[in-house]
């Protein structure tokens, strides 16, 4: 077996909990100059009723516009400028997150400030009315990029009207309708001790933060654990959606159902052969091998996609595939942007390269090559505080227990040719195959899309 490559040099990691049962990771960096502080909640657009769609990512745009000690926006700003500091929030469907990073001489004030940020918040209501607008302004210009509407477009058809379908910005309409009375509403029930993370990587006193984490949260409610609404995953036979806009270019997604990183999202039936096989092979080795497939598709200029589309065919710019995981469901995405009148020749290209995947499976070749690549991307992608901060805090938060690089890499390595093949048969099926379409397009070639998405 080969030896993964090193990854930065990170010492390991601790995790602890305090008696409310917030939890805190450090992950000390001592050849690094820096120190980052992040606070993750175990909250986003997953948690949210259809009223509240997009409160989460409108709540952690709101958290920067003034506390109790820091009135304002520009003291947060002014103040984190000062001392050279890189910041940033966001938000996933899973999960929302603060952090900020600098000098390791200023971590006590870093981390000072981005508790004060997560915890006391104040929410003007003049600041609300200014903050819609500019979010409503961000709706806009991502309805405006093609790529981002087949994206969207791709997600309704698949998931529908559920959480697991909704933006994570949310709608003109709800967030038109947020007041004050709402964020305090959905922090008190979601930004408890139980669902807060508190990370700090890089280089700093371990004892010291330590004891400014108990100082700080210990006394927070400890609230209970926020849950998830259950993804409900529903499909018998292809579908495809159309866009219909003019364009220079047509963008174009082919969404597979996959799999949950908790239990399985795929509601088609398999011959017994092959779901025999299938019942073998363990959760966690089917997500690995799927993400083996996918780096095979579509990762590097060398994947199929890339030499089918690019270099035979000279169809498109970018073509690429991605593997997405929710607890109980999950999509394998083949993504395109091509010539507006070549779009049946391209999807008849991917689909080809589907099938003679399906087919004949990955090469011993391919496979090593593939481990490689993945290793390596690993190592690349972890690099800086910030980098072990969410690699750690992710898996930390989403499922309350941490795979290391090292454990990671071991199992890139034991990825087999039989689990790939064995997955690559049940992700690519036409019960579960749907296509989403931006472009010149309109509702009469649905009919040959549907044919040609239907050949898998």
């Amino acid at each position: 077996m080969k030896q993964a490559p090193k990854t930065a040099k990170a010492s390991k990691f601790s995790k602890k909990t305090l008696p409310n049962g917030l939890r805190y990771l450090f992950i000390p960096m001592e050849q690094t100059q820096t120190m980052l502080a992040m606070t993750l909640v175990a909250t986003g657009a997953d948690f949210e009723s259809k009223k509240d769609n997009g409160l989460s990512h409108f709540l952690e745009h709101m958290c920067f516009k003034g506390t109790t000690k820091r009135p304002s926006a520009k003291d947060i700003a002014l103040e984190l400028d000062t001392i050279g500091a890189d910041y940033n929030a966001f938000t996933s469907r899973g999960y929302t997150g603060y952090f900020a990073r600098a000098h390791k001489k200023h971590a006590s004030h870093i981390f000072e400030i981005v508790s004060d940020i997560y915890l006391n918040s104040n929410f003007p209501n003049e600041e609300i009315e200014k903050e819609k607008g500019v979010v409503i302004q961000e709706i806009h210009m991502y309805a405006d990029d093609p790529q981002s509407r087949v994206s969207k477009l791709a997600t309704e058809l698949l998931y529908g009207d559920q959480p697991a379908g909704w933006e994570i910005i949310g709608t003109k309409e709800t967030v038109s309708s947020f007041t004050r009375k709402d964020l305090l509403r959905y922090r008190k029930n979601h930004y408890d001790a139980k669902n807060t993370l508190v990370v700090i990587a890089g280089n700093f006193d371990q004892k010291q933060i330590e004891k400014e984490i108990k100082k700080t949260f210990g006394k927070m409610p400890a609230g209970k654990k926020n849950v998830r609404a259950k993804t409900v995953v529903k499909q018998s036979k292809p579908q495809v959606a159309i866009d219909a806009r003019e364009t220079d270019q047509t963008h174009l997604l082919i969404a597979f159902r996959a799999y949950g990183y908790e239990r399985g999202g795929i509601p088609s039936k398999l011959d017994k052969k092959i779901s025999g096989k299938l019942d073998s092979v363990s959760m966690q080795k089917k997500i690995y091998a799927l993400r083996t497939l996918s780096t095979a598709l579509g990762g590097g200029m060398s994947s199929r996609l890339f030499q089918k589309m690019r270099e035979e065919l000279g169809i498109c710019y970018y073509v690429g595939s991605s593997a997405s995981l929710r607890p109980d469901a999950g999509d394998f995405v083949i993504s395109a942007g091509v010539a507006n009148d070549r779009v049946k020749e391209a999807l008849e290209g991917i689909m080809e390269v589907v099938r003679q995947f399906k087919a004949g499976g990955i090469t011993e070749g391919e496979l090593s090559k593939v481990k490689e690549y993945r290793l390596s991307g690993l190592v690349l992608h972890l690099e800086t505080t910030e980098d072990f901060a969410e690699f750690y805090g992710k898996e930390e938060i989403l499922q309350d227990k941490i795979t290391t690089e090292e454990e990671v890499s071991k199992r890139i390595e034991a990825t087999t040719k039989e689990e790939v093949d064995i997955v690559a048969k049940e992700v690519f099926n036409s019960s579960g195959v749907n296509l989403a379409i931006t472009g010149p397009f309109s509702e009469k070639d649905k009919k040959e899309f549907l044919e040609i998405i239907s050949k898998v």
